[in-house]
This record gives C-alpha cells, sequence and structure tokens, in this order.
C-alpha cells in the first residue's frame, strides 16, 4: 500500500486536517493559482505515494482539482458537500469550516479515479432518470452526488464524475429508487 498524500488549498484547511490528523501528510496549493514548484512536488510524489484531493466546494476548488486531474496518475478524490462547508455567517466556504463528523464522513468515502472505466452511463440514461433536463433535475443530482459522495455536479460534471469512479446505471438506479421510496414514506405521513 502506498503512502497517501492529502492538497488542500490553503494553510485554514492544512490546519483544521492536523488538528484531526496529526500525522497525515498534507501539501497546500495555496489557492487556485497553483505554484509551478507545488505542480512539480506533486508530480513527484505522484510516484510514490497516493493523492487525495480534498479541496474546497466551490469554483477555485473544482478549477484545481481539474488541473491536478490532468497532471496526476494515482488520484483519488474526497468531496465535502457544500452545505456542511460553510462559515458560521454563511459568507465563506471551505474545508477549513466543516465540522469533524462532516470531514470524517468525506475521508471515509474516497473516491478513485479509474483510467480505464467500464461505466455504462451516457448522457442519455440521465436524461431518462431525471437528473438533466428536467424541472426538479438540479434537486435529483444534489441528492444522488450526496449520496454517492461525488461533490457539487451540473450536469456534465455529474456525468464524467460517474464515468471517471466507475459508477454504472444499476448503482444509480438503487439510490433513485431509495429517494422515490423516501418521498412516498413522507408523503404518507402527512
Amino acid at each position: 500500500m502506498r503512502p497517501k498524500v492529502f492538497v488542500v488549498e490553503g494553510r485554514n484547511d492544512f490546519s483544521r486536517l492536523k488538528q484531526l490528523y496529526p500525522d497525515i501528510f498534507i501539501l497546500t496549493t495555496n489557492g487556485s493559482a497553483i505554484l509551478d514548484s507545488t505542480l512539480d512536488a506533486l508530480i513527484e510524489l505522484d510516484k510514490t505515494h497516493d493523492i487525495i484531493l480534498f479541496l474546497d466546494p466551490d469554483y477555485a476548488g473544482e478549477r484545481i482539482r481539474k488541473i491536478l486531474s490532468k497532471k496526476l496518475k494515482n488520484i483519488f478524490h474526497a468531496f465535502i458537500e457544500q452545505d456542511k462547508a460553510y462559515s458560521k455567517n454563511r459568507k465563506k466556504i471551505g474545508v477549513e469550516h466543516a465540522k469533524k463528523e462532516d470531514i470524517e464522513l468525506a475521508l471515509n468515502h474516497i473516491k478513485m479515479t479509474h483510467e480505464i472505466s467500464h461505466s455504462d452511463i451516457d448522457m442519455h440514461f440521465l436524461y431518462e432518470s431525471k437528473l438533466i433536463g428536467q424541472k426538479d433535475s438540479k434537486k435529483l443530482r444534489v441528492y444522488l452526488s450526496n449520496e454517492l459522495h461525488l461533490g457539487h455536479v451540473n450536469g456534465k460534471t455529474l456525468l464524467d464524475r460517474l464515468i471517471q469512479f466507475n459508477i454504472n446505471k444499476k448503482q444509480v438506479l438503487e439510490v433513485l429508487k431509495c429517494n422515490i421510496k423516501q418521498k412516498k414514506d413522507l408523503d404518507k405521513t402527512f
């Protein structure tokens, strides 16, 4: 088993993770402008370590995730739900603001990137499953994404992540079936 390197955006994220897990190896990108020296260090570490991207659930975090995913091979992803990463005044979003149990949940559901995917999911399936192009598609995507620990997604990102993480139609339909059952149970209650 290869050692792990956790990649976070800033020093506050670093401090938060060190507070919870003092012995883990963490590198920071120092925001969305990744320094060449940081990228070079990660490329070198990628040869001997598994790189776990644990970035903020916002535009900058997604940008960093995409850049590093293109440059590195041994990538894993940990996602924290957006609503779990807001500051108390709800003006900032980041890993540093998350509660201990939400960070633990994210790190217990790390997703591995598969270079060769056996996923049978395509855009047509997402449309048929009402995950795109429908009135309540966004709500359904949020539900699915939270259940599968995929991070914040739009339709295209959902497709990319389902394929990237080797998730198939059967798995998606099982999660969606649970959502339908929950709604029916709520309707019976009221």
